[in-house]
């Protein structure tokens, strides 16, 4: 009789174990739906919801003269502040300002119909990972490596009828795929793809 309590007890055990490793990351794909015009850029939910927000940042020495953004939440407080160089290159810190480094992007490639950008995170006890960005800015397409995995796709809207046709550039939807859940640094990538080329 011991043996077998003990059994059940250490499956019980793995069984909470399992759920605690899965808490918290969606088993299926998360869309997010941005609306960017001239004065903002938005990130809401499926329902319509407001998830962030994008202001300007406090001009930093890093960013040479040029603009920073800020990505907040939907009550304003600062998640990520992304500054970009001269050289092409974007820095993103934690909160507002420039105090901890989260994320680096180098622009590798940028034409009228193509931009490649090589993403650097910063992980837990200093780790390095690696990620990739390719897509079209004026078509608002762009997919999200990391490794050889996708993490991340984004594409335009569209209306079905009898004929299928785009709602327009000033609306997109991003999808995250089951694994990652990061969302504020997916959207930060968001920005710093939209700011790879002026459209």
């Amino acid at each position: 009789m011991t043996k077998l309590s003990s059994n059940s007890e250490e499956r019980e055990s793995e069984e909470v174990t399992l759920v605690e490793i899965h808490q918290g990351i969606p088993l299926i794909p998360i869309d997010l739906f941005v609306k960017k015009n001239r004065k903002s850029v938005r990130f809401f939910d499926a329902f319509d919801n407001l998830l962030y927000k994008v202001s300007d940042a406090a001009i930093s020495p890093l960013s040479s003269g040029l603009r920073g953004r800020v990505l907040l939440d939907s009550s304003g407080v600062p998640l990520v502040s992304i500054f970009r160089s001269r050289d092409g290159t974007w820095k993103g810190f934690k909160g507002d300002g420039c105090g901890e480094l989260l994320f680096e992007a180098e622009q590798t490639l940028n034409t009228f119909s193509k931009i490649e950008l090589n993403i650097i995170l910063t992980g837990e006890n200093g780790a390095k990972i690696t990620f990739a960005l390719r897509g079209c800015v004026f078509w608002r397409t762009c997919t999200i490596y990391q490794d050889k995995f996708i993490i991340a796709q984004t594409n335009l809207m569209y209306k079905l009828g009898f004929r299928k046709h785009f709602v327009g550039r000033s609306k997109f939807r991003v999808t995250v795929f089951p694994g990652f859940s990061d969302y504020n640094f997916i959207a930060s990538l968001i920005l710093v793809f939209l700011d790879g080329r002026k459209q």
